[in-house]
């Protein structure tokens, strides 16, 4: 009896930092998180806006585009280390939590553990 392997996770990987912050080694220990998941990484989006509202586009334009690549690829996985990066507000991260399902996906975070020691106080 064959048996089908069930398909891959596929993830958008979304950071929110300061201005100040360097997300490529963020990014990479996201890629690596995932890839010891089995998951695909499609792309890799960021917002160096800090605490701004993430309901307004405009202020966080990778969160739009993560949410889009969503609805137009098969990803299914918004992944980010924290749910600060998403919203620090309970109500405006269900808004994004809303809007991430809308699109077929969810929000998987993490956690600051799997990044390196070095830049757990960067982000």
């Amino acid at each position: 009896m064959n048996q089908t392997r069930p398909a891959a996770r596929t993830a958008v990987v979304y950071l929110c930092t300061t201005v100040h912050t360097d997300p490529q080694p963020l990014l990479r220990a996201c890629d690596t998180y995932a890839g010891k998941r089995g998951w695909r990484v499609v792309d890799s989006l960021h917002d160096a806006t800090g605490q701004s509202d993430p309901t307004k586009a405009r202020e966080r334009p990778a969160l739009a585009r993560a949410i889009e690549t969503l609805t137009t690829t098969d990803a299914s996985v918004l992944l980010t280390i924290s749910p600060e990066m998403i919203s620090t507000l309970a109500t405006e991260y269900a808004q994004i939590t809303g809007r991430v399902a809308h699109a077929g996906g969810f929000i998987h975070t993490m956690g600051w553990q799997e990044t390196q020691p070095d830049n757990r106080r960067s982000a």
